[in-house]
């Protein structure tokens, strides 16, 4: 009896059983190490915050933002937290966050939002150290920083994870992008506007 056209059909079925488990691992884990393609394609959902789209609000601030700038050059009284705004108001800006759009997101783009944060948390402690703020700011610019630094937490922690379902990935980069949001409307209404106002 001839066994080989057997082990040949056995061999063919059992690569394409691999084959076919790598494409869901792939697919499910996307950041997996057995994945093919470590990308992932988030889909932010529509919300509103004190009936404004976070983009209206980004908006309404980069607006006062910008004469504040214009005041800031052209008047007699520097301001350092108007001046160093210009570092950390792109932080909150990324598309991924203003948009509902879908955006896929890998490892190196996670990497790269990393790196933007902690440069803006440097830019935060070099104010710290250098600002001329009064007990109450300065209590508000060190909670900023350690909001920054909560992010890169949360960052490194999804770009980290080897074995994060795709549900996974849409909740802790939903959950990351609220992070943002709030530290967005921290840092302007309770932060900027405190140790700007007095100064101004």
């Amino acid at each position: 009896m001839n066994t080989k056209p057997k082990k040949k059909i056995w061999g063919i079925s059992s690569v394409a059983f691999i084959i076919l488990v790598m494409i869901f691992i792939s697919w499910y884990y996307p950041f997996s190490p057995f994945s093919i393609d470590q990308r992932f394609t988030y889909q932010p959902s529509w919300e509103t915050h004190n009936g404004k789209t976070y983009n209206e609000e980004i908006s309404e601030f980069r607006a006062t933002y910008e004469k504040d700038v214009k005041m800031n050059v052209e008047g007699d009284n520097y301001n350092a937290t108007v001046d160093r705004t210009q570092y950390i108001l792109p932080i909150f800006e990324q598309e991924w966050l203003i948009g509902t759009d879908s955006k896929t997101m890998d490892k190196d783009q996670l990497d790269r939002i990393l790196l933007d944060v902690e440069q803006a948390r440097n830019t935060l402690l070099d104010l710290l150290s250098k600002g001329d703020y009064n007990k109450e700011e300065r209590g508000y610019l060190v909670d900023n920083i350690k909001r920054f630094l909560s992010l890169e937490e949360r960052i490194r922690y999804i770009r980290n994870g080897k074995y994060f379902s795709r549900s996974d990935l849409q909740r802790l980069l939903g959950n990351l992008r609220g992070e943002f949001r709030a530290g967005f409307d921290f840092y302007t209404t309770v932060f900027y506007d405190v140790s700007h106002k007095k100064k101004s």
